[in-house]
């Protein structure tokens, strides 16, 4: 079982930050050979969504507004339970906190092109051509309603 949280970073304990930013890092920079500022200023307004079992972090992502739509991003699952559903388990949490905290606003997101297909699943629907964000193939998506 999965124990969800939902903070802003004012909120969160130094060992859920150090959780975060380990997992962000070993995901976006180190994995995905990505040199860029994971920490950013974004994490200063996001809604940060956790998913802890037994104690360990494994799922997480982080929910904002800009430009005038709802967005989130640094979407991961731990290597460690991969495949066992978490990642659409955490969708579920996405959804519940964008119902929650952005209400009728439209949901854009930039998703890794490889990513694409598990949007789909939670109807979100391609805009547009792949560009590069942080050397990285990305797909501009649009939440169907």
């Amino acid at each position: 079982m999965i124990n969800w949280q939902v903070k802003p970073l004012e909120q969160l304990t130094a060992r859920e930050f150090y959780d975060l930013a380990y997992e962000r890092t070993r995901t976006f920079v180190v994995a995905q050979q990505r040199i860029y500022q994971e920490i950013d200023a974004i994490d200063l307004t996001a809604q940060h969504i956790l998913g802890y079992q037994d104690g360990h972090l494994v799922a997480y992502a982080r929910v904002f507004t800009e430009q005038g739509h709802a967005t989130f991003g640094r979407v991961l699952t731990v290597p460690e339970v991969r495949g066992q559903g978490v990642g659409r388990l955490l969708m579920q949490q996405i959804t519940t906190e964008l119902a929650q905290d952005f209400a009728g606003q439209p949901v854009v997101i930039e998703a890794q092109v490889d990513k694409q297909h598990f949007y789909e699943k939670f109807n979100y629907a391609v805009e547009g051509q792949p560009f590069l964000f942080n050397h990285t193939p990305h797909i501009k998506m649009v939440r169907q309603a």
